[in-house]
């Protein structure tokens, strides 16, 4: 799987931070994961098996792209994106960095 630029991860780190994108980590039961990213419903056996072989750490997609119908309270998306398991843990530090700024900011008197 292709790595992400640095300021792709930013980027992706700051759109999810402000609610754009929909992941694997919304949903509870990884059962529903093919409900909510229908084209993992509908792979072949061939690339089933090579999504196995090179894991997402992170599966996602901006709300945006969204059909106009859910499942369960969740989006139902008909596209995808993935994200390295070593650009993952940079996207979610960085994550961790904005929450901690924005309570630094709100907790300081005006």
């Amino acid at each position: 799987m292709k790595n992400l630029t640095d300021a792709e991860i930013k980027q992706l780190a700051v759109d999810f931070h402000h609610g754009m994108i929909f992941c694997d980590r919304h949903v509870a039961r990884p059962d529903d994961l093919p409900m909510v990213f229908m084209i993992l419903n509908l792979m072949d056996e061939k690339a089933f098996k090579k999504l196995k072989a090179d894991s997402p750490g992170l599966i996602y997609e901006y709300l945006e792209k969204a059909g106009p119908r859910s499942i369960n309270g969740m989006p139902i998306f008909f596209s995808m994106r993935m994200l390295s398991s070593a650009d993952t843990v940079k996207m979610f530090k960085l994550v961790d960095k904005l929450k901690a700024a924005e309570k630094a900011v709100c907790e300081k008197p005006v």
